[in-house]
């Protein structure tokens, strides 16, 4: 019996001006290009990507997981010059709770424009219909305040501060807990 709750063929979702796809190795430069910034990586549990290899082994990462049923991760791609702006999607999934973490990025050059709330809600949307999410997290760095701003406007809730919670850059970090229930959709 398959208890895969991810399709075996990677979902596309399209937006008015994006497509979320499958990323593959094509993509590494643009990849590279968003997470080599130390703007975008600042708040990203990382330090910035030194060269192109690492960006395919995120990507390979990225495929595993999906394949593993594990994760999924978009690229979100403009529709207009079909350019790589960034990446989204869900991450730490268990199954057995009906939960996960989402996570987003964009390059610098496309902040502002309202790109990553477009991307965000189709993303939500599927994991509720799709993946059968009851709850939807997001943990931030407290300083990242245009991520908490975005994910309010979306509708996630402030839970709290998570002290010491997570080892990124050297260093246990404190996040804030955010969520979204899928009751809170019906609202």
């Amino acid at each position: 019996m398959d208890n895969r709750i991810l399709p075996s063929e990677f979902p596309v979702l399209s937006t008015d001006r994006l497509i979320l796809r499958e990323l593959d190795e094509d993509d590494a430069l643009r990849v590279y290009s968003v997470l080599a910034s130390e703007k975008v990586t600042e708040y990203f549990g990382m330090f910035p990507l030194i060269d192109v290899e690492t960006a395919k082994g995120i990507i390979i990462r990225y495929k595993n997981s999906f394949n593993e049923d594990f994760a999924i991760r978009w690229g979100i791609e403009l529709k207009e010059s079909n350019i790589i702006i960034g990446t989204c999607g869900f991450h730490n999934w268990n199954h057995r709770h009906k939960r996960a973490e989402i996570g987003y990025e964009l390059h610098e050059d496309y902040w502002d424009k309202g790109y990553a709330k477009e991307a965000i809600k189709p993303m939500i949307e599927y994991g509720f219909s799709h993946m059968q999410l009851s709850r939807i997290e997001a943990i931030v760095y407290p300083e990242n305040k245009n991520s908490e701003k975005l994910l309010r406007k979306i509708g996630f809730d402030y839970e709290g501060l998570l002290r010491g919670y997570a080892f990124f850059r050297n260093k246990q970090q404190d996040l804030n807990m955010f969520s979204l229930l899928n009751n809170d959709i019906l609202k």
